[in-house]
């Protein structure tokens, strides 16, 4: 082996290097030494495909307003397709949606809730965040004027809270900044330390092993001379600095037997939840509001429940009811376009082939609930210097509370703010779910308590307002999932659609369930779809 090729000893790569660096320091260790490589990450769909085929004379009838049906109907409007949006609910935005003072949110079998809270307040009880990557969302909110903002996603003062597991921090909650920076520290050092005692050898070139050790003291974490992990800038003060010969006190770090305690400190986000994320000034709904307003007020037929589709080689013709009184009408067009969930659609009578009835019973939902609790000062920022990001809980049907990014410092409407309570998905939402609204409340505020001892319960307004997502009769899930098969081999079936009928939104995206990236780039692969149908069928 020579080390002025960079070659890898026999047998050894990068990739084998790496998966060695990862089962010693995780994720951390692994883009550390990638950066010492200068290796790194990059990201699509920026905007709608150009539909081939000229729509005039043919009617779509579209089955949801939601993000998904409202594209839909926005860009078909625009290559002559006379497009319909039937939709069950009173208001056009599906599960892009925001409770503010007025709000009605109502489950199945559970009680009327109607929003309360002062003006400026709201809580995001659909969506929640935007990445970078999504710059089909981003798209539409340049395109059609909705302003966004920066929601931090994370930030070092939020904390870490434990009480079910031992250890000294069990009921403690632990600065995030600080268990990061400690796992990230010890994970440093060991490495270094491995390096420089020639352990990794056998693994990486010595001019490798140079550059890798180079980065690590570079880190500003460990000592140059024993790689020792020690009080560091990164992991802050205990005693901030000022003025004249105030130079403040480093913070000590944990011991390492306990930092390996905490189990999120090893944790690293995905790309696409990153620190920096963005939201819709005032609201996700914006975004929706934004489509609605791009549309047509007769596109949008509401409080329309579809009883029955039936489809032939000439047409579709969907029968539905008012939701208000009772009135049963139907309609006819060339296609059929359904956005609405899975689950929801499986209630329908509809004349579809066997492999398409078998795919739409393919996926399943994932229930989710959220709650926004309101208070009367922003205690978390003049007592905690938290502005926004999230605290992370192991306390069952909790899992996060995130404080709010809007109306910071209280610029924009005054000391007070909403954070969202908690947010447990799957299985664990269910008995949340099943609690009555006051209880669900009462829940949120013994956790919150917990974490902020004196101030949560002082500071709340008596104003909250939760959902359950599996329990909202047009939506019956807060996302739904394809399995690893049912991607393999139904989603296929179900993507090139069944003559007449076509399905959508975010369910034609299983990489990205849950986002409304997925409702929007769904919808513009639909549109692909049809295109290439309508050419076939003229």
């Amino acid at each position: 082996m020579t080390d002025t090729d960079n070659s890898q000893p026999s047998g050894m790569t990068k990739r084998s290097f790496l998966q060695s660096v990862g089962m010693i320091g995780g994720t951390a260790a692994v883009m550390t030494a990638l950066q010492g490589w200068e290796m790194g990450f990059a990201s699509e769909m920026d905007r709608p495909p150009e539909m081939s085929t000229d729509g005039k004379g043919k009617k779509v009838i579209i089955l949801g307003a939601g993000l998904a049906g409202m594209v839909l109907a926005f860009e078909m409007a625009k290559k002559g397709y006379k497009t319909q949006i039937i939709e069950a609910l009173d208001y056009a935005g599906g599960r892009c949606v925001s409770a503010r003072k007025g709000s009605v949110i109502e489950e199945v079998g559970s009680e009327k809730q109607v929003c309360n809270f002062q003006d400026g307040n709201y809580v995001n009880y659909g969506p929640w965040r935007i990445p970078a990557e999504h710059k089909s969302t981003i798209y539409y909110c340049r395109t059609l004027g909705v302003p966004l903002e920066v929601m931090v996603n994370k930030t070092g003062k939020s904390y870490y809270y434990y009480e079910n597991k031992e250890g000294p921090f069990k009921g403690v909650p632990i600065r995030q900044e600080h268990a990061d920076i400690d796992f990230k520290g010890y994970s440093t050092e060991l490495l270094a330390k491995v390096a420089d005692q020639g352990a990794l050898d056998q693994l990486i070139s010595q001019e490798d092993k140079e550059m890798l050790l180079t980065h690590l003291k570079r880190s500003g974490l460990i000592d140059s001379k024993e790689f020792n992990y020690r009080a560091n800038r990164a992991r802050g003060h205990s005693s901030y600095p000022g003025a004249g010969t105030n130079f403040g006190k480093l913070s000590e770090p944990y011991e390492m037997a306990d930092v390996l305690s905490i189990a999120n400190a090893s944790r690293n986000e995905t790309a696409d939840h990153p620190a920096v994320m963005f939201q819709a000034v005032g609201g996700m709904d914006q975004i929706a509001q934004g489509l609605k307003r791009a549309l047509k007020k007769s596109q949008i037929r509401y409080n329309s429940e579809i009883t029955d589709i039936v489809q032939d080689d000439n047409g579709v013709k969907v029968t539905y009811k008012n939701t208000k009184n009772g009135r049963v009408r139907s309609e006819e067009a060339d296609y059929l376009i359904s956005t609405a969930p899975l689950g929801v659609m499986q209630k329908i009578k509809i004349n579809l082939s066997e492999d398409m009835a078998a795919a739409i019973k393919a996926t399943s939902g994932s229930p989710a609930c959220k709650i926004g609790v309101e208070f009367n000062h922003r205690f978390w920022e003049q007592n905690d210097m938290i502005y926004g990001g999230v605290t992370s809980t192991d306390i069952p049907g909790h899992r996060i509370l995130s404080y709010p990014s809007g109306n910071l410092f209280g610029s924009a409407h005054g000391d007070t703010g909403v954070i969202l309570g908690y947010y447990p998905i799957g299985g664990q939402s269910v008995p949340i779910s099943n609690l009555s609204m006051a209880e669900r409340t009462e829940f949120a505020l013994s956790v919150g308590e917990k974490i902020h001892p004196g101030n949560y319960r002082k500071y709340f307004t008596g104003e909250s307002i939760s959902v359950a997502w599996h329990k909202m009769k047009y939506a019956l899930a807060g996302w739904e999932n394809w399995s690893r098969r049912g991607r393999t081999r139904s989603f296929p079936v179900m993507q090139k659609g069944d003559n007449r009928i076509f399905i959508s939104g975010n369910i034609a995206s299983p990489a990205l369930g849950g986002w409304m990236a997925g409702a929007i780039e769904g919808a513009w692969s639909t549109m692909e779809v049809i295109d290439k149908r309508v050419a076939q069928q003229g």
